[in-house]
């Protein structure tokens, strides 16, 4: 065997070790400080946070006997996930619906009944929802103060309760299907931010309305750079807004009702919840909203950009 041979099969030398580890462990480094940068730059999917708000809130919401809730933080994508098998759920329970009725207010919701006594004789038409909230008061089935008056909107109210209305075989009483309920509240801590929290409650004939599905999230103060929007302030409202029938507007009436009066077949709602994967409850970008007082965009123009859980649904004001 020749000396040039042995040389070649003889490996690396020492040296060449050394330098080829050195080359190894700077590339591992490198690559590791990039990933950390990478990491802490992605949205967090798990992060949670204890939130406070008001124990008769907490209790009326999932029957707890506290005063804290641990939420995901904005954005999450956990609590995405979550909002994502209610949005089908809820298009489920209003696509079977005979009735669906979006009612703001300003407190929390007691009233999850199986059904509604209803005598179609004697009792109001059904046809909107004041209609149906003065229903429920004449029934003494809740109070005044129960449910604000608001025919096409609440500019202001950031709770909603949403009843779903199914097909009855009682002919003096309404079939509750399900109740879906959103609230938005400032958060008693950490200080500043919001907890939003949209639910599903279901009776039965037998058994009072259980909490059967829900999302809740936490979001913190934006950041506010100068010349920014301070989306902290803007109020997550209206979150819906009922659409009349065309013909109704044969009825005059006040300006603020007949500009909503604009579907051509059957009345329909909007409707908004709060968006998980969106770091903050506020606009995301200014919108125009320099349209006259008799155009309905002007109410929930400034929704535009703040959630990608937009609904369409139908009123089905026929009962």
């Amino acid at each position: 065997m020749t000396p040039d041979f042995q040389r070649r099969v003889s490996g690396f030398s020492s040296v060449e070790l050394l330098l080829a580890l050195a080359i190894g462990a700077a590339l591992i480094g490198a690559a590791a400080i990039a990933y950390g940068s990478i990491a802490r730059s992605q949205p967090r999917v798990g992060s949670s946070v204890i939130v406070g708000l008001d124990s008769n809130k907490v209790g009326n919401f999932y029957n707890l006997g506290q005063s804290t809730v641990q939420a995901s933080v904005a954005p999450s994508y956990g609590a995405l996930a979550q909002a994502e098998d209610m949005r089908e759920r809820f298009l489920a329970d209003t696509l079977s619906a005979t009735a669906v009725y979006c009612l703001s207010r300003t407190d929390i919701n007691s009233y999850r009944p199986y059904s509604i006594i209803y005598n179609p004789a004697t009792d109001l038409v059904l046809d909107t929802n004041v209609n149906f909230r003065q229903h429920l008061i004449n029934k003494g089935l809740t109070s005044s103060g129960a449910f604000t008056n608001k025919r096409n909107y609440d500019a202001t109210s950031t709770n909603a309760t949403i009843f779903v209305l199914g097909y009855s075989s009682i002919s003096t009483a309404l079939t509750v299907s399900a109740i879906y309920e959103i609230d938005i509240l400032r958060a008693t801590s950490p200080a500043t931010g919001y907890y939003a929290s949209v639910r599903r409650y279901v009776a039965t004939a037998t058994s009072s309305a259980a909490l059967t599905q829900y999302y809740d999230v936490y979001y913190p103060p934006p950041p506010t750079p100068p010349g920014s929007l301070k989306a902290d302030t803007e109020n997550f409202a209206p979150i819906w807004v009922s659409f009349e029938r065309l013909n109704r507007k044969d009825k005059p009436e006040t300006v603020d009702i007949d500009r909503f009066k604009a579907a051509r077949e059957k009345p329909f709602y909007f409707i908004w919840w709060p968006d998980p994967s969106a770091r903050t409850l506020g606009m995301q970008f200014a919108s125009n909203n320099a349209y006259a007082p008799t155009d309905p965009r002007k109410v929930y123009n400034h929704m535009c950009g703040r959630t990608s859980f937009m609904f369409t649904v139908p009123m089905f004001p026929s009962l």
